[in-house]
Order: structure tokens, then sequence, then C-alpha cells
């Protein structure tokens, strides 16, 4: 995701900058942005010198773009600039995280633009995707799926829930996705759904639901045979080979919207 943001960025004749997280961000960043500044995971004191800097070269926007593990705020060694952080952070759910982040670039006179600026051209249409549709097992799954993760997301706990014949089996919090089905297929072996949702009133700067061919690998991995996502508001990278792999699993993948009935 940060190398499509970058790119994009480029393409409308942005420069960009990046702070890059070591053993987070993947040293591939280094070869589509301008310039990249590596920092210790947890180093708040020098996230803050790089946004003066760049405030002082005229620098006034921003977007976030990757994923850094919530578990990583329990690091026992982490900063002490990013304990004292935390510390001013009375419920450390994601949007409460993400703010902190939020209030430090907008202390430096940075606005944090929405990320699905730069991602128009991956976010997901309306409609079946794969060869294969749901069947009527796994639209009931879904349907009772999308309301259980639509309240998932207004508790910030997380974006998806695994479903298995109208029983919720897995739902996901800070370990992600991947862990969260690994544990579904412990409770309920295969065939269960997949369904992932953006939250009530989604905050576009950050935390969008993102898919990929990483996706159908671990569904494949996990025996899950039907994955629903959000029309008009997920980002879905490298889609052709995301429905290739999905297609030859036999996995059936549909985008619905808010509201929408699951026949």
């Amino acid at each position: 995701m940060p190398r499509v943001v970058a790119a994009e960025a480029q393409a409308q004749g942005l420069k960009v900058i990046a702070i890059a997280i070591e053993g987070v961000t993947e040293p591939a960043i280094g070869e589509v942005v301008d310039q990249v500044h590596w920092l210790e995971w947890g180093d708040v004191s020098g996230f803050l010198g790089l946004l003066g800097k760049f405030r002082s070269g005229g620098i006034t926007q921003a977007v976030m773009a990757g994923k850094v593990e919530q578990t990583r705020i329990y690091d026992a060694d982490a900063p002490e600039s990013l304990k004292r952080m935390l510390a001013s952070v009375p419920i450390r759910h994601t949007d409460a995280l993400i703010n902190a982040v939020v209030n430090l670039l907008s202390g430096a006179g940075i606005e944090l633009l929405k990320s699905t600026d730069f991602l128009q051209n991956h976010i997901v249409n309306k409609g079946t995707l794969t060869r294969r549709a749901p069947d009527d097992r796994e639209k009931e799954d879904i349907a009772h799926g999308w309301t259980v993760a639509k309240e998932l997301g207004a508790l910030d706990i997380g974006q998806s829930v695994v479903v298995k014949d109208r029983a919720v089996v897995a739902v996901e919090a800070m370990e992600g996705t991947d862990e969260c089905l690994l544990r579904a297929r412990g409770l309920a072996g295969d065939g269960a759904v997949l369904v992932k949702v953006g939250k009530p009133g989604q905050d576009l700067r950050f935390d969008v639901p993102v898919v990929g061919a990483s996706t159908i690998s671990s569904m494949v991995a996990n025996g899950v045979s039907a994955l629903c996502i959000e029309a008009n508001l997920t980002v879905l990278l490298d889609a052709q080979k995301f429905c290739r792999e999905a297609d030859s699993a036999g996995i059936a993948v549909v985008a619905r919207e808010q509201g929408e009935v699951c026949e």
C-alpha cells in the first residue's frame, strides 16, 4: 500500500518524502519515493524532529499508508517518548492511537489527507469479483456477519468477522485478519466465510479496509470459502492476482454496499 500511494502521488506531480519505520516498512520503499527517512519504532522524538524540518521546508500535507501492528504498544523496550505519548491516550483502540499521531502532525502545522485520495483506482465497486458467486449458505452467513462486523467497527474492535452456519466463530481484534482466520479454523474447521467492512462513519484518512492476494492466501490456508467486502470503500491491491488466486481456489468474493440485501 505505501508503494501504491507513493506512485499515485508522484503521478499527480507531487514530491514524495517517506518516514519509514525500521523493521516494519519494506526497504523497497526507497525505490518509489524522492526521499526516505528511517526511524526506529516508537521514536516519537525523532518523528517530531523530522516534522519540524519538513514544516520549515514548506511541507504542509501528509498521508498515512501501511500498517503497524497494534500489539506493538505492549513492547516492553519501547522508547520512553512513546510510553509518554501512550500514557496520554486513555483508551488505546485504533482510532485513539492514530489520532495521537494526527495530533503530532497538526501540532507541526501538517494536515493529514485522506489515504483514499491516492487510492481511487483501487477502491472496489459493487458486485461479484470472482467467477463463483456465494451460494445460499454463504449468503446467509455474509448477511449475519455484515451486521456483526458493523457493530464491531462501531466499537473500534476490528474490521473482520468469521461466520459459519450463522454462528460467529471469530472476531478480529488487534491480532489482525490472518490470526483471526487461523483461530476460526481451529474452532469450526473449513467452510466459514470472512466479512470485512469499514467502520460506521469511517475516517478516510486512515484505517480503511484493505485486501489483496495475501488475503486469499490466508483464506486458502484456513479453509475459508467466501469473502464479503464493503463496496466503494475497501482498497483492493493487485486486483488481477487477487481474482486469479481466488478463482483458482474456488473462493467466492463479493462487494456489497451498506443497507444492501444479500440475495
